[in-house]
Formats: structure tokens, C-alpha cells, sequence
């Protein structure tokens, strides 16, 4: 049975992936989003309304301050694995800062985190959002618990936090963000978490200011490396990786048989080379012919509409059934609500980066047929499929929430409060490998712990000599017509297979 609280209008959904898509698009803006008075110490953060997230989700009752495993999540394809997770060995004492490092005293290293607040959004359009709790105090939460622990490199943990607003992205915003973190705060390290504006990370490599992403944005190997060492997403994968492994596993599940396959791809040089290094060569080697391929030009609204609409002229013509789409920047679902409007109906091939529980929650009926993989279970799918906790780092971030009074009882409440607690968990574990404190000595520390780190948030991670990206495991998944959502439909698997 379809429950009727899980839809919502059409209208509504556009307007937020014009917000979203705005931001990927980096078009300029004339007001910045931050308020830097609300940027605060961790420790003296207070309560605030839990913010709206901008992939859409179904809110949550909060009223258990728990996490052990629902019956529901028992029942799940994957047993909770929770044993007790050892404790890390910690310096003794500080260890030295590099040359023209930023925000490191002898007693303190600072830490900016960023929390993306798409509350705005939701009360101006009335749209309902997943519950994700007061992520002000799971910071505090978890810089209380970590330097309690110790800290990070011989130092205690001084978190800035900045609430950042959504709703006035655009490069300018961005600008202003990232000035306020690495000239104001003097930040060591930022984490971002809703960051879409291509201006945004060189800004941070040019103040050395380390970054911990946590963004769905695409990046592939040539981004990551032009931006190293001060650029880091420990969690998720390089987009490389995530389209060829979406790729073989829309090949193994059978997906293309039978298909007459089109592709849509944001006008870029990113597009350009993950096309043409990860995907097409995989097609072409299992005999799947893509008959219509289309760019997207995400400059203007004209001409993104525009050739949204001779996207799909071209593909009737071709007798198109099922779609791809290359470059993130939430393009599946503007195509969806556009397709609408030409009664064009063809299943689409996802990944977490392409809004999959916005999609099924605002596009139900055009949905039937979609498959792909997920690497981001909290954003993806219910804890019916994947049962909560999943893993001991998962129960010990959600130990760590419950201790300081917090209250949740769904892994949503927390999805973006356990990203947060791996970034504290990953510089905790680096520590004891840390020979100076930098961009550089993070990340030899980090490399080090190769396959050893357990992270919360996703399936699975790898740290591997010259990479920059974490993200190792992808689960399949498709999305079901009888809950109206996704649902998992293989083992993890290895990008690297």
C-alpha cells in the first residue's frame, strides 16, 4: 500500500532542485549566506530547531534515545555488527605543526564545521524534510567525547561551527564562507557538507586549509589531484570510481539488455573525461550501444531547459528507454520534472550523487525500472534494509549521541551527525602515525591506516598511497514500486573489482 504522506507537489520539488541546481551551476549571487554570528564554539553551541536537509526524506519520530536495532531493522539483509570498538592510542604529547600551517597552537588545532540549513527552504515552499536532529550539539557532542579522549595530535579540538544558509548559495556566498573560515576562524581544517560552487575548494587549498568533504559533489582523480594534499572526501569515492562502478553493475544485474540507452551529461571537462575513461569503455566492451548522447549546459536556466527539451526530442527519435546521467548536479532529477512535461517516461540508472530519496519521494511514478548503486545508506535507504546499527564504528557515533542526551530512532536523525563523527574518528586514529601537523602530515597519517578504518556512515572505506578519496564499497540498489522507495539489492561490492 502506497502511503499518501510520502508524496509531495511536483512544484514544490522543482523549486528545491532549482535552489540545489543553482548552486551547481555557480551562478552568481548578490547576498552572501553566512552570518558569521552564528558561528560559535562547539562547546558553547546552543540548541537550535533541527535545520531541513535538502535530499528529501520522510520526518521521523524521535521519541526513543537509543540506537539499538528496531524489530524492523533486525529483519534487515545485513545483521548489526557491534562489537565493542578498541580504543586508539593517542600522542603523548603535541606534535609539531608544519610550516605555514593555520590554526595550530600548542594547545589547541581548530576546526571549522560547516552545517548546511535548508530550513528556509522547506518553510518558505511548506516541502517536509527528514528529522536529523540538533546537528549543533552532536558537534559539541562529539568534540566533548573526542578531546576527553585526548584530541588530535597531542592538542585539544577547538570546533568552530558555521550554520550555513542554502537558500543564498551561489559563489559569492561561497567566497564569503570560506573567508570567514580560514581568515576569521583560521581554520586548520574545514568540513563541508552542502559546499556545490566550483569556487569553493581552491579557495580553501589557497589558504592551506584542509578539507574533509562531505558534499555529493563530483570530483574525479584529476580534481582530487589538483587540489592535493589539502583536499580530502574520506567517505565517499572519486566520481571515477563511482560511475565505472555503476557502470559494471548495471552490466552484471543485466540492466542494458534489451535497453535502447540514452546519456546525459552536464556540459563539462569532468563529464568529458568520466565518460570517456570510465564508462563508455565498459559499455562498448559488453556490447551496449548508447544510440543518443546529449550535454547539458548548466550556465543559464535557458539553456539548461532548452537542452533538457532537445534531450528528449532526440531521444523519442531514438526510441530511448532507459537513461544515464554524467556529472551530478541533481540532472536526473531535473530531467524527471521536466520528462513530465513532454509525457516521457524512461527508467533511469542512479547513484546517491544523483538525489535517489528525493527522486522516489517527489517522482514516484517515474521511477518505476530505476537501479544503480548506493554508497551513502543514511541518505539512500530506510533502516529496513540495512539494519541500524550496522557496524561498531555506527554504535559507537550513536553511543557517543546518546551519552550527551541526545535523542533519535532512526538512522536519518543522525546521517549527517555520524560524517561528522568519522571525520572526528579518522583524525583520531591518524594521530598516532602523525610525524607534523599539516595538509601533508594528515594525509601520509591517513594513508597509513589503509583498509583498517571502520567508518559509520558508509559501507566502506580504503586508504591507498595517492588517493584522496575513502569510498571503497557500493551496495546495488533499485527502487520499488510497493514502498515507493529504494531498496538494496546486492552485497557490498569494491569499487577496485
Amino acid at each position: 500500500m502506497i502511503n499518501p504522506s510520502r508524496r509531495r507537489s511536483r512544484t514544490l520539488g522543482l523549486l528545491l532542485a532549482a535552489i540545489t541546481l543553482a548552486a551547481a551551476c555557480s551562478e552568481p549571487i548578490d547576498e552572501a549566506a553566512t552570518d558569521t554570528s552564528q558561528t560559535q564554539p562547539a562547546e558553547e553551541a546552543q540548541p537550535a530547531e533541527a535545520p531541513a536537509d535538502e535530499d528529501a526524506g520522510e520526518t521521523e519520530a524521535t521519541d526513543q534515545a537509543t540506537a539499538e536495532p528496531s524489530d524492523e531493522a533486525e529483519t534487515a539483509d545485513q545483521p548489526a555488527d557491534t562489537e565493542e570498538a578498541q580504543p586508539v592510542e593517542v600522542p603523548a604529547g603535541p606534535v609539531p605543526a608544519g610550516p605555514d600551517t593555520p590554526g595550530v597552537t600548542d594547545d589547541t588545532v581548530t576546526i571549522s564545521i560547516i552545517i548546511t540549513d535548508t530550513s528556509m527552504v522547506a518553510q518558505a515552499f511548506g516541502w517536509e524534510v527528514p528529522d536529523e536532529g540538533d546537528r549543533e550539539a552532536q558537534v559539541e557532542a562529539l568534540v566533548d567525547h573526542f578531546n576527553a579522549a585526548g584530541g588530535f595530535a597531542g592538542r585539544q579540538i577547538d570546533a568552530k561551527v558555521t550554520v550555513f544558509n542554502a537558500i543564498t548559495d551561489g559563489p559569492v556566498a561561497e567566497e564569503a564562507l570560506c573567508n570567514k573560515i580560514t581568515q576569521d576562524d583560521k581554520a586548520f581544517a574545514a568540513v563541508l557538507t552542502g559546499q556545490f560552487q566550483e569556487n569553493a575548494r581552491p579557495c580553501y587549498r589557497n589558504a592551506n586549509t584542509l578539507m574533509f568533504d562531505a558534499t555529493l559533489y563530483p570530483v574525479d582523480v584529476a580534481g582530487f589531484e589538483e587540489l592535493a594534499p589539502y583536499y580530502w572526501s574520506p567517505l565517499l569515492p572519486t566520481y571515477d570510481d563511482l560511475v565505472g562502478g555503476m557502470a559494471t553493475a548495471l552490466i552484471e544485474e543485466g540492466w542494458f539488455e534489451g535497453a535502447t540507452l540514452g546519456v546525459i551529461a552536464i556540459d563539462s571537462e569532468l563529464s568529458e573525461r568520466v565518460y570517456a575513461q570510465q564508462f563508455a569503455p565498459r559499455l562498448e566492451a559488453a556490447g551496449v550501444e548508447v544510440v543518443s548522447y546529449n550535454t547539458i549546459d548548466p550556465t543559464d536556466s535557458t539553456s539548461f531547459n532548452n537542452d533538457q527539451l532537445q534531450a528528449i526530442i532526440n531521444f523519442r527519435e531514438a526510441g530511448v528507454d532507459k537513461v544515464v546521467a554524467i556529472g551530478g548536479s541533481r540532472l536526473v532529477s531535473w530531467f524527471i520534472d521536466t520528462s513530465i512535461t513532454q509525457n516521457f517516461a524512461p527508467a533511469y540508472a542512479l547513484t546517491s550523487y544523483d538525489a535517489p530519496d528525493f527522486n522516489a519521494f517527489n517522482y514516484p511514478e517515474m521511477m518505476p525500472g530505476a537501479s544503480g548503486i548506493s554508497v551513502l545508506p543514511g541518505y539512500d535507504i530506510e533502516d529496513d534494509q540495512l539494519a541500524f546499527p550496522a557496524s561498531a564504528a555506527e554504535q559507537e557515533c550513536a553511543d557517543i549521541f546518546t551519552a550527551a542526551g541526545l535523542e533519535f530512532s532512526v538512522r536519518t536523525n543522525i546521517r549527517t551527525g555520524l560524517l561528522f563523527c568519522d571525520v572526528f574518528r579518522l583524525l583520531q586514529h591518524a594521530s598516532p602515525h602523525l610525524t607534523e601537523v599539516s595538509a601533508q602530515g594528515v594525509t601520509e597519517a591517513v594513508w597509513q591506516l589503509g583498509d583498517s578504518f571502520e567508518a559509520a556512515s558508509v559501507y566502506g572505506v580504503e586508504f591507498t598511497e595517492g588517493s584522496y578519496a575513502g569510498g571503497d564499497l557500493y551496495r546495488r540498489f533499485e527502487f520499488d514500486a510497493g514502498c515507493e522507495c529504494m531498496v538494496l539489492t546486492g552485497d557490498p561490492a569494491d569499487f577496485d573489482e
